[in-house]
């Protein structure tokens, strides 16, 4: 090992010479390489949660920590982790800015704090996903989390984000004559027939009340196929 100017370094201070001549500083070239460790630690936990996909994989909730729900979006969509990060548009006042130009229409999280992924819930993809700078946890924990029914995701897409695909899925699983269940609105939890789909995400049922059969227009999120 040489020294750098002929002075003499202590250990903290040890410096190696590269192929140019140029020095190297021996502890900021450990820390680069722990760095790089530790990430490729990060992303073979995460593929650990991305690539067991397959009949197990459900979708469950995760929490992030309150204005981190874009950048966990991004990075788990870079981890190819299966997610859905809720959105909705927002339209800003047609005041002009500062600027004097009108400020653009964002998308903003419609449920702020929670995104969905889809994974194989074991150890190895929760301890990847927390991992991730912004994640707290799943809903119910990592020794017990809740999984959603893969309807309800779609429900959710159609009423929140009017998503064609999503709404396409309802309407082909809906057909006249089919039993639901009302999930919303003032007839919640009452049983009732599909008589009429409608335009869009619309359609009509008719529920028993007070032993009358009574028409109803509602979403396609609003309802629930029966067995």
């Amino acid at each position: 090992m040489m020294a750098v100017n002929g002075k003499r370094l202590s250990e903290s201070e040890r410096v190696w010479l590269d192929r140019k001549g140029d020095p190297i500083n021996i502890d900021r070239a450990w820390q680069k390489s722990d760095q790089r460790i530790a990430l490729t630690r990060r992303e073979q936990a995460m593929l650990a949660a991305a690539g067991m996909d397959g009949p197990e994989a459900r979708w469950y909730v995760l929490r992030v920590e309150n204005g981190c729900d874009k950048a966990v979006d991004k990075a788990l969509d870079d981890a190819n982790v299966e997610r859905w990060m809720a959105s909705r548009r927002v339209i800003p006042p047609k005041h002009r800015g500062r600027n004097g130009k009108r400020p653009e229409p964002f998308d903003a999280p419609a449920l702020p704090g929670y995104l969905f992924v889809k994974v194989v819930s074991c150890p190895a993809s929760w301890a990847g996903l927390k991992t991730l700078e912004g994640v707290v946890d799943v809903i119910g924990g990592a020794d017990n989390p809740k999984p959603v029914k893969e309807q309800e995701i779609v429900k959710l897409q159609a009423f929140i984000e009017k998503d064609p695909k999503a709404i396409e899925v309802l309407t082909n699983a809906l057909k006249a004559g089919d039993k639901v269940s009302i999930d919303d609105g003032p007839f919640r939890s009452f049983e009732a027939i599909v008589v009429l789909l409608g335009e869009g995400e619309r359609l009509k049922v008719e529920a028993s009340l007070f032993g009358r059969a009574v028409a109803i227009d509602l979403e396609l999120a609003q309802v629930t196929k029966l067995d």
